[in-house]
């Protein structure tokens, strides 16, 4: 740590240090070096413009003499004048040169002003002369006019200034010219050192680049070991590993596991919507974008958050390229990466956790189906071994008639719809029964049983392949009919060892039972509480000659009261509440009669319920479309009460375990028919509901039931 400390502490004085020396090379070097070979370069232009105006002076004097010399000769001025005009003028435009240059401040400078000055006042009337100086005659030959006796008194007058001007204007622009150099000298040393100081700093900022080179490649190199460290990593490790933006996109750095889990290569810019759009259900992804959003905050206590995760335990479904789908289960876990300035990005890790859930699942099944044989154990032994007995093979010759009904084949829409009739009638006798005996397990897979055949009546066209579904759940009650009876016989065993324990060991004897008549009113009771507590009613059961009834018919009459019993609570009794505000009694009140006689049987079956209202029967038919409305209306009371013993009719919406389907009444029809009885009904909307049956006293010769 220490190490690592003093190296990033050098680094930054290196740093530092490279930045004072440029600083200090651009203000000390480069500007003031600059400035001084700007000065230099005007020093040295004025330097050669004073030297080259050394000679200007004499180059006057000369035209002034030439200009003298071609007066008295009567010679041609004209280029004389000419040339010395040209000489003034060049002289002013020197000085004019010289003013904004290093000698512009001079005192020698300002001598030559006032010397040229007063010089060029004898220098303008010959150098603006302008015209002919002379005149021509036969008798004197060329002489000179006025002008040019003018012109020769202005010529000799400029000569006599320029004897003196001449000399003293030389000496003043040699001093100029002496200044300059001086400074020119001393510029040149002055930028001399300039340049051996900036070589200086150069190579110390060299030697900092230099450096600065090293710390490049050694920063690289570091680079690519953790780049390369980091894709063995991301390679290596087995959770998919990606980071969120701000703008939920996926960085470009991602773990190769990723690939494997999500099944596809490219994540880069994709948005976690988009990965997880074709894979989870639209709810799930809403609620995680919701979710991820969150995370985001910055008063959001993470740890919280995390624990309402709705990704910890996602299904994910994934198309194999066949046309079907691979279920997988993946947990998501987010961490907030933080910055100075809040939630930079949003470290992601993916597991596959699909084994893990598998296995809980089918530990908790196992479990489950331990306590549920442990449970159907313990309620085994509080059932009589006898009606236990009875009802499994009984269920059991049902069950084979269902298999043999399922394959009964069938030509056309309306026999497919009549064997649903008859395996609903025969899977609801089975319920009834389980349900009397309180046989839940049995009850809940009958109910599921007909879940599927509701679905296949509720189809509008049908076919073999769709009864394909009953054949597995059959397979699926006819093995748990033999797991009951596997644990019947070891409640058996455990009764027989139990027998043995506490019976005396000094007195062993026989018990003759006597298998006479059985009340089946217990187990109605029982059924009619158990059914009113699910539907949140209280009902109240009584019955007089049950006991009576004999042999032949127990087993149809016992069937007729479960359906009637069941009936009755589902749709006839209301609950607590409706029944105060009708001035009755919270506990609906269930009556059932049963009378012999020499020639018949009388089964009477009462309750104090709603009643049945013959209005709602014919609005259900025309709903269900068994009627029309017009043919609804044409159906007086006793026809509209028939409406009930229709297979598959019936005013409960419900799709619980005691809802009849519209088949309890059709089983009692069927059952009622099947022995040659008969079967009315009697109503009172809003006071009472009653079924009375009437059976032959020889009903075991009439057939079997249904």
């Amino acid at each position: 740590m220490t190490t690592r400390l003093s190296g990033r502490v050098r680094d930054q004085a290196a740093t530092v240090g490279f930045l004072v020396l440029l600083v200090a090379f651009i203000g000390l070097v480069l500007v003031p070096g600059y400035r001084h070979a700007d000065q230099l370069s005007a020093d040295t232009a004025a330097l050669k413009l004073a030297s080259e105006q050394r000679g200007q002076p004499v180059a006057i004097a000369k035209s002034l003499a030439a200009i003298r010399d071609r007066l008295g000769s009567r010679a041609f001025v004209g280029q004389a004048v000419k040339d010395l005009r040209g000489a003034v003028q060049a002289f002013d435009q020197s000085l004019a040169q010289l003013r904004p240059s290093a000698a512009g401040t001079s005192a020698d400078l300002r001598e030559v002003e006032r010397l040229w000055s007063d010089y060029r006042k004898a220098l303008d009337p010959v150098a603006g002369f302008e015209g002919l100086p002379y005149r021509d005659s036969d008798s004197a030959g060329t002489q000179l006019n006025s002008r040019g006796r003018q012109l020769l008194q202005d010529t000799r007058q400029a000569i006599n200034s320029s004897r003196e001007g001449t000399d003293r204007l030389n000496t003043a622009l040699s001093a100029i010219g002496t200044g300059l150099e001086q400074q020119v000298v001393t510029a040149s040393a002055t930028l001399r050192k300039l340049m051996i100081t900036g070589v200086a700093f150069a190579c110390l900022l060299v030697t900092l680049l230099a450096y600065f080179q090293w710390l490049k490649v050694r920063h690289e190199r570091l680079a690519v070991e953790a780049q390369n460290q980091t894709r063995d990593i991301l390679g290596t490790v087995k959770d998919g590993l990606f980071l969120l933006d701000a703008d939920f996109r996926i960085g470009k750095a991602h773990s190769a596991a990723l690939s494997a889990l999500f099944r596809r290569d490219d994540f880069s810019g994709l948005t976690l919507e988009e990965l997880l759009r074709d894979t989870v259900t639209e709810k799930t992804l809403a609620t995680a974008t919701k979710y991820v959003r969150l995370l985001w905050g910055e008063r959001a206590n993470e740890k919280l958050i995390r624990s309402i995760n709705p990704l910890a335990e996602v299904e994910v479904h994934f198309d194999r390229g066949d046309g079907s789908r691979d279920l997988r289960y993946l947990e998501f876990d987010f961490h907030r990466v933080k910055g100075d300035h809040g939630v930079r990005q949003m470290l992601v890790s993916v597991n596959d956790v699909t084994s893990r859930v598998l296995l809980a699942r089918e530990l908790k099944e196992s479990q489950a189906k331990s306590q549920g044989q442990m449970d159907m154990l313990l309620g085994l032994l509080q059932v009589d071994p006898e009606h236990l007995l009875s009802f499994l093979d009984d269920t059991s010759a049902a069950l084979a008639q269902v298999n043999s009904v399922l394959k009964v084949p069938a030509r056309g829409d309306g026999d497919f719809r009549t064997k649903i009739d008859q395996l609903f009638r025969e899977m609801h006798r089975i319920k009834g029964d389980a349900a009397t005996l309180g046989l839940a397990s049995v009850e809940a897979r009958t109910h599921a049983f007909e879940d599927l055949l509701q679905e296949l009546r509720d189809r509008s066209q049908l076919s073999g392949n769709d009864f394909l579904p009953l054949v597995v759940s059959l397979d699926e009650i006819i093995g748990h009919l033999q797991s009951i009876r596997e644990l019947a016989s070891r409640a058996d065993a455990l009764r027989a060892n139990a027998v043995l324990t506490t019976a005396p060991r000094a007195q062993p004897a026989t018990t003759t039972i006597d298998a006479g008549p059985q009340d089946i009113a217990p187990s109605l009771d029982t059924l009619a509480r158990r059914i009113a507590t699910d539907a949140g009613k209280k009902v109240r059961l009584v019955t007089a000659g049950l006991d009576e009834v004999h042999g032949d018919i127990r087993r149809t009459v016992r069937d007729i009261a479960i359906q009637l019993v069941r009936n009755a609570v589902v749709h006839g009794i209301e609950d607590a509440g409706t029944r105060r505000g009708l001035d009755k009694d919270e506990v609906g009140l269930l009556q059932i009669q049963f009378k012999s006689g020499e020639q018949r049987f009388e089964l009477v079956f009462q309750d104090d319920g709603g009643g049945i209202v013959p209005e709602r029967l014919r609005e259900t038919a025309v709903r269900r479309g068994d009627l029309s409305a017009d043919a609804a209306q044409q159906l007086d009371t006793k026809a509209s009460l028939a409406l009930i013993f229709k297979p598959g009719f019936s005013t409960h919406d419900g799709n619980d375990r005691d809802a009849g389907r519209g088949v309890g009444l059709d089983f009692v029809l069927k059952a009622v028919h099947s022995i040659g009885g008969k079967i009315s009904i009697a109503t009172a909307p809003g006071k009472y509901t009653r079924f009375s049956i009437l059976l032959p006293a020889q009903s075991g010769q009439q057939g079997a039931v249904a």
